[in-house]
């Protein structure tokens, strides 16, 4: 009795297993909800002076006065700081600085200066 108790215990140990790993499996394909077009890199090609005309702030040069602006988190904007420089907007998603709903919401009012310019690391 004790060893089938043990069996059937085992199986459900399995099963729970195998339900908790689909359910992970699964997550990972999910698609993501940002939409991007070609429009988000256009500014990489730009000057300082381009961007200021067009009322954008660079994510490079930009004071953490200007950054307020956007009204991020605290946490979002130190973690914006901390990353510079970037090359495109799309790095604050792609290197996880800014969760895709808080770059939707600033994708309009952001850019990046000379972006193709190589970046110069110490």
């Amino acid at each position: 009795m004790k060893k089938q108790t043990a069996v059937f215990a085992g199986v459900i140990g399995v099963g729970v297993a195998a339900l908790l790993w689909f359910r992970r499996l699964g997550r990972r394909h999910e698609l993501s909800n940002i939409h991007l077009t070609a429009k988000d890199l256009d500014y990489q090609d730009l000057s300082p002076e381009d961007l200021s005309s067009a009322h954008l702030i660079d994510l490079n040069d930009a004071d953490p006065t200007q950054l307020r602006t956007l009204n991020l988190s605290p946490e979002s904007l130190e973690r914006l700081i901390e990353n510079r420089p970037y090359r495109s907007k799309l790095e604050l998603v792609s290197r996880i600085v800014l969760s895709e709903a808080e770059y939707e919401v600033i994708k309009e009012k952001i850019g990046v200066a000379e972006g193709r310019e190589p970046v110069k690391i110490a």
